[in-house]
Parts: structure tokens; C-alpha cells; sequence
């Protein structure tokens, strides 16, 4: 059986594009992942400043300008 180049030239393209796309969609959800850790953070360091803000020494100090 005769292969046609357009045949293999076909396969070859929809290889590469489900290669691209899982390629693509692996670096979304590690992106998403990225973002999630960085709003943890992000969450963990507003809980420190409502902490060290809501201290009436550090509060004091502040208002004082050091």
C-alpha cells in the first residue's frame, strides 16, 4: 500500500499540534499552581501586617514615625 505525502504530512501535523496543546495545557496548570502558592503568600503576609498593625505598641510607634 502507497503512502500519500499528504497523508504523512497530515500526520505529522496533528502529532505536533496534540504535542503543542499538551504542552500548552501543562503549562497552564503549572502556572495555576504557581498562582495559587503566591495568593497563599500573599494571604499569609496581610495576615502579618493585620497582626503587627492591630499591636498598640507597633501602632504607637508608627503614629510616632519610627
Amino acid at each position: 500500500m502507497k503512502v500519500n505525502h499528504y497523508t504523512v504530512l497530515a500526520i505529522v501535523s496533528i502529532l505536533l499540534t496534540i504535542a503543542g496543546l499538551s504542552w500548552l495545557s501543562y503549562t497552564i496548570v503549572d502556572q495555576q499552581k504557581q498562582i495559587e502558592q503566591l495568593h497563599e503568600q500573599l494571604q499569609h503576609e496581610q495576615m502579618k501586617y493585620k497582626i503587627i498593625i492591630n499591636d498598640p505598641l507597633v501602632r504607637d510607634a508608627m503614629e510616632a514615625g519610627g
